[in-house]
Formats: C-alpha cells, structure tokens, sequence
C-alpha cells in the first residue's frame, strides 16, 4: 500500500468487518417484499408489447370484475391531484395514449393476492395502433427520423446555459434540430487543426458500448399505505429514501413531510434504483384504496421496464507527435436516452475528455432519445462508455506508432492543475501514483510469462485508466453520549457498500473508544438526518464528514465538562477506551459512563451531550484506477477466458481496507463483464430478446480469475473524513477498456463495440 505521512491510526484504516454482515448471510435481514402489514393487497402491471403505438382502446371492466380484485389503474384513473410530466417517467406512471417503449406499464391491477393479479391482467383488453419505431442510436440523429414521442419538439438546452465552459455553435436551433436530439454540448480549447497539422500519428475510429442492466439480486420492490388523512408510509428498496421522499411528493401533490420513508436494506442498486419507480405506482393505488398496496417486479418486468445503463456511440480522432506527445483529441460522444430525456452525456463526455493532457481539443456531446426503456445510472454513469473510447484509441495509437502504453499514459497522463474538457482544473489527483504502483504488481511481474492453455489459443494483455470526479450533496449526521457511557450514531444514509461500518469506525477513532460501545440507527424520513442518496461515490465523503465533525463536538463538549471538573485545559486531555483523560497521567480521568450520566441524569444542571455534524459538498476529489487483464482466445470459436485481472487505484484514504477491496473487485467483475458478455438486445421492432438471467448473460464466479488489488492513497484535505476519496466509482470505468484491448493484443483484431463477445471476435476475424 503506498501511503504518505499521517498518524498511526487505531481504528480507521484497519480491515474491519462489516457489521451487517452476519444479518445477511443468516437471512435475518429484513429487505422490503419481508415488510408485513395487515390488509396488504398485492399490485400487478400490464406491460405494453410495443415500443411505439397508439393505445386506441383500454378496457379493463372485466379485471375489475373479477373476484378478489381491489382495483384496477390507467392513466386516466390518476387522481386530480397526481402531477404529470411526459418528459420525465417517474413523473408518467402508465402510459398515456401512446406508448413509447417495449414494457412500459398500460395498466395495474391490485388485488387480495398476487396471483389473482396476474389473473386479472389477462382480462384487460387492449387495442394498439403500431407507429414507427427508432431503434437505431445513428438512425435517431437523422433529422428525418420519425418522432419516437409526441411533444418533442427539439432540442431542451437548458442544461448548456448552466455551464458556462460550454461554446456552442449557432445552433442548436429548432429549424435544424433532428426530432430525438434532447441535448448537445461542445467543449472545445485550442485548435484542433493545428493540432493535428503538427503531429505524426493520427487515429480515427468509431466505437460502440450497448445497453446493459444494472443486475442488483433484488428487483424493484415498493410497498406504500395511505392513511384516511392522505399520510403516506412508504418502505422501497431505494438508494435514496429522501430523494425518494421528494421525488413522491413532487408526483402526489404533497409536501415532503407527508410521506414518510422507513430505511431497509436493499438487495444492490449500482445507480438503478435511484428513482422511486415501483412506488410510484404503489402510491398512487394506496391513495386511492387506502390500504397498503405492495409492487414488486418480476425479473423479467425488472430487465424490461427498469433504467438500465445506455448505449453510446463514439467517434474519437487522437494526434501525436513522435516523442509521445498528444497534440490533438477530437471526439464526438452520443448517449442514447432510451424514451425519456436525461443521459449520463456531461459526465461521459466530460471525462472522454479529461484523462490526457491534451492542449488541442474539442468534445461534442449529443444526447438522443429512443424507444427504449428510458435510461438509469449504472456506477460512474456514461463513463464504461466514454472510457471504453478514449482507451481503445490510445491502445490503438500506441500499437500503430510504436509507443510503450505504459510511458505514453505517463507523459500524457492529467496532473493537478490541468484542465478537464469541460474547463474546470484538477485538484489533487492521483493517476500518476496509480501508474507507478502498477509496475509493483504481481500481474506486471508477470505479465509476460504464457498460462498453460490449449495451444491453439491465443494469450493477450491489455491495459486501461479510468477515472470517476466524485459527486457531492449535503448530509447532516448526529451522536450521542448515552447515561452508560455508550454511543449513538444517527444518520439518514442507505447503506449499500458497508457505510454504516466505515461511520462506526471513524466515530470510534474520533472517540478512541472500541466500536462495540457504538450503536448505528437509522429511523425513517420523519426522524433521522438528512442525507443524500447513495450514489456518485459520495456516501462515505460526504456523510462521513458530518458523522466526524458530530463526534468531534461530543469529544470537545466532554473535554470541556472534563477541564473544568479536572481544572485543566481541553487541550490537555484525550479519549482513552471510554475516558477522557489528562495526557500522560491517566489516573486523571472522568468515565464516558460518569458523563453520560452527568448529562442525562433527572435533575442534573449538565446539559445533554449531543454532537450535530453539518456539511455541504466537499471538495471534489477524482479517483482514478488502472485495470490491467490476461485473456486467452480462442479463434476458431471466439470464446475468451479470462485469465488474470489486476487493479490499482488511489482511493484517497481507505477507512475500511476490506470494504475498499471488495468493492474495487466487485466493480472490476462489473466493469469486466461490460466488455464481456452483459448486453440488453432489442430486434428492429423493438422487441426485447433477452428479457430473463437466462440469456442476459451475467458473469459468475467462474468466468472470473482472483482479482488482486493494489490500494494507492493520495489524500485530499477536506473532501471526505481523513482525506478519503469516492471509491465506488472508479472501478467500473477501465475495465471494458481493458478487455478489449486485451483481446486486440491476442488475437490482432479490434473489436469496436463492447461487449466483446464470440459473434462479434469471429466477424472481426472474418469469420462469420
């Protein structure tokens, strides 16, 4: 591990594990489809099998008929008081008139039990007039494609004007805006020709990413209750239960503080569960039967009318000079939105930028919409994609020029104070360190020595950097001395990646006090601090700053009841094991039992001690990782295996090295099964093909080798409790990246579309 100078830490910085974690593993978590109220009745969506048509009849009195159903749901049942927005689904519970992806929901039915539900669906009679559908993400920048959706018209810049790095052309305008371009930027610095004009290298290639599922083990699941005095009790498998909470009341017409949101494990997320999709329907029949309602997808309901991850689309043209030198980078990066406007096209297209020095430059981002299912986050939003590009190019530059990949990313790559593509300048980065750390792995010692595999196939190395510039959000947090002398932690955070461990172990360390006096609650929207959702790598950065500076005020309120009963300075004193203490004469000391008491005792003048940690978004601190793979191919197949996998990354500062390690390699599977096998496949009518676990091809342990990680540390003052970093994100970026040009190294075939699968090895090869 390399590490700059700082204490000798007690608790944080030791692997610790998570708390949780036997609940789990002995099924004694309670996850929302356990939630069991009395009355719950059971919600089923009929699912359209279209991915554009008219709805020109909707008749659902013979499901309503039908013995055990409670009631029956379309968009034209919506309350008064319901808000709708066509350009946003969460905000569209059923299709209205036209459908506009495969799987959007028509109609619900909710009934005594689920089965009856689905009984039920059978009964609705449906008629569809089918329109033409825009499939095709190069097909949906032509401007005579027809609409994918009424009342869009043209481009929604409002996004550009809040980004003042932006030049735009003189468009987009209304008369020359093809019907599904939502968005365009243009980021450029320099000059791009005399760029280009100056180097010795140029590359120009064209590359694509597909559409893919986030693959949480537990679907979208939501139950709701609604109260004659419309009160609403919500339990959601969510990323987020106050954003959720805001986004339900955005939609009912309510104020935030009538919907309550209990916190509850989530079976995984990855981004896709930042929206509270299942609840809005939920919500809606709550409201209108006033009795608990519960919706929970079905796997296949979950692939086809989730959010996954987008595809893109990317033309990249990269110049450079015969001493490694980038002089110019031209790319153009399309996000295809899926139905509903909001890609990950700024971040993506940011970073497609940002990795390189690069003095010549000019990145235009487009965003289309599509019939598809409308688009969701997946780890590090837009940026498999976008690294997947850039990477691939450079892979290609430095086999075309020659150029060593490892000193061409050294040269090149971003250091503090360069700027990134959209104008703003890095702050303390670390790629630099990740690139040296990387040749002190045992997968560079060894990565040229050949694997016993069948001589027929071919053995490949490759090599990416990704990175990800961490998110930010407010969050509050408090702690409190209990009358034994224990510790309450309250905070208002989903915890998705062992958080609440990480919380316990820096207030454990703020207090220098063993964890197991340090109890973790999370009440419900009505009682617990505010905390953003868990998403964008902030968790740990921006709600563990809060849980640090809370604990801080209860050490320095401790320290000021102890240096008046002691008659001593505060600056004098420590925490010692549950006592506050002089330093160096340990036998002046007062017990945290003997303040707790002395705080909460009946009658007692010392006020309570409670600590309220507040912050903003901290400083923005950009984790970057280096994803290295061994693959061998077979080509007369096309079939890969992957044979070794390595990552470094700098993650400021790992507060639970185990945690960091497990997630660097679970997002490493992800990022490899990107460039691997995941893909969400739609015919030309739209049609889902893969619609189950079945043939959406998700990786298991054995297509995966020992993944060995390597942590780099470069701190950043301020942007997460002592000087951690996002850490989620970066892990998912290189990966894809790094597969294919692990496959390129093998077989002497680029593959430009990920993932890289047999079909696609064999057609490169000529094959097919």
């Amino acid at each position: 591990m390399t590490t700059t100078a700082r204490p000798n830490y007690r608790f944080v910085n030791k692997k610790q594990p998570r708390l949780e974690g036997v609940a789990k593993v002995t099924g004694r978590t309670t996850f929302t489809a356990d939630v069991k109220l009395p009355r719950l009745a059971h919600m089923k969506l009929l699912l359209a099998p279209h991915a554009h048509a008219i709805i020109k009849k909707l008749d659902t009195s013979k499901a309503a008929a039908y013995p055990g159903v409670a009631g029956v749901f379309t968009a034209d049942d919506m309350p008064a008081h319901v808000q709708r927005d066509a350009a946003a689904r969460v905000m569209t519970p059923f299709a209205h008139r036209e459908v506009v992806f495969f799987g959007q929901p028509v109609a619900g039915v909710v009934a005594e039990d689920p089965s009856i539900a689905e009984e039920a669906l059978d009964l609705i009679e449906v008629e569809y007039e089918p329109l033409p559908a825009v499939m095709d993400i190069l097909d949906a920048l032509k401007m005579d494609a027809p609409p994918v959706r009424s009342g869009m018209g043209g481009a929604d810049n409002s996004e550009l004007a809040a980004h003042s790095v932006v030049t735009e052309d003189e468009g987009p305008k209304e008369d020359k805006t093809p019907p599904n371009v939502t968005h365009r930027l243009v980021w450029a610095r320099g000059d791009v020709e005399k760029g280009f004009a100056e180097a010795d290298y140029i590359v120009e290639k064209k590359f694509h990413a597909s559409w893919v599922h986030q693959g949480y083990i537990e679907t979208m699941t939501a139950t709701v209750d609604c109260d004659l005095d419309n009160n609403y009790h919500v339990w959601i498998s969510t990323q987020g239960s106050f954003s959720s909470r805001d986004g339900l009341a955005k939609l009912l017409g309510v104020p935030e503080g009538k919907i309550v949101i209990e916190f509850l494990e989530m079976g995984g997320g990855f981004g896709g569960k930042i929206q509270p999709y299942a609840a809005t329907y939920a919500a809606v029949a709550a409201r209108i039967l006033h009795r608990p309602v519960r919706l929970q997808f079905s796997r296949s309901q979950d692939i086809r009318a989730g959010n996954p991850a987008p595809q893109g689309y990317f033309e990249i043209k990269l110049a450079a000079k015969k001493d490694m030198t980038i002089t110019a980078l031209k790319a153009k990066a399309v996000y295809d939105s899926g139905a509903f406007p909001g890609s990950p096209l700024m971040a993506g297209g940011n970073l497609l930028g940002s990795y390189y020095k690069t003095p010549n430059q000019e990145i235009e981002g487009v965003e289309v919409i599509t019939n598809r299912v409308n688009q969701g986050a997946l780890r590090a939003p837009g940026t498999p994609q976008a690294t997947f590009a850039i990477e691939s190019a450079v892979d290609i530059l430095c086999h075309e020029a020659g150029f060593d990949p490892w000193a061409f990313r050294m040269k090149n790559g971003v250091e503090a104070g360069d700027p990134m593509a959209n104008g703003r300048n890095f702050g303390v980065i670390g790629l630099k360190q990740v690139l040296t750390a990387f040749k002190d792995t045992t997968f560079w010692k060894n990565k040229d020595v050949k694997p016993a595999v069948d001589a027929n196939k071919k053995i490949g190395v490759g090599w990416a950097i990704g990175g990800w510039l961490g998110g930010g959000a407010p969050t509050s947090a408090a702690v409190f001395l209990n009358g034994d002398g224990s510790i309450n932690v309250d905070i208002g955070s989903n915890d998705i990646s062992g958080t609440l461990t990480s919380f316990a172990m820096i207030v454990a360390e703020t207090l220098n006090t063993p964890m197991d006096r340090i109890s973790l609650q999370q009440g419900n929207t009505a009682s617990a601090p505010y905390a953003g959702m868990s998403a964008g790598s902030k968790t740990l950065r921006t709600v563990g700053l809060s849980v640090q500076k809370a604990a801080e005020s209860v050490r320095d309120q401790m320290f000021k009841l102890v240096a008046q009963r002691l008659e001593c300075s505060p600056e004098d004193l420590e925490c010692m094991d549950g006592t506050v203490r002089v330093k160096g004469s340990p036998d002046k000391s007062v017990t945290f039992a003997t303040l707790g008491a002395m705080s909460t005792g009946y009658g007692s003048p010392t006020p309570v001690i409670y600590g309220a940690g507040t912050s903003g978004s901290p400083a923005m601190a950009p984790g970057f990782a280096l994803q290295a793979v061994k693959v061998a191919v077979d080509p007369d197949t096309g079939l890969v295996d992957i044979l070794d996998a390595c990552c470094v990354q700098d993650v400021g500062f790992a507060v639970n090295p185990l945690a960091v390690e497990s997630q660097i390699q679970g997002g490493m599977v992800q990022s490899l099964a990107l460039g691997y096998s995941e893909e969400i496949v739609w015919d030309e009518k739209g049609v889902l093909r893969n619609p189950s676990l079945l043939d959406y091809r998700l990786p298991t342990a054995l297509d995966m080798p020992n993944i060995e990680v390597k942590i780099v540390e470069v701190p950043v003052e301020g942007a997460g409790p002592f000087g951690a970093k996002g850490m989620g994100e970066p892990p998912i970026a290189p990966g894809a990246a790094a597969l294919a040009n692990a496959v390129f190294n093998a077989i002497g075939a680029r593959v430009d579309t990920i993932p890289v699968t047999a079909e696609r090895i064999m057609r490169t090869l000529g094959k097919l």
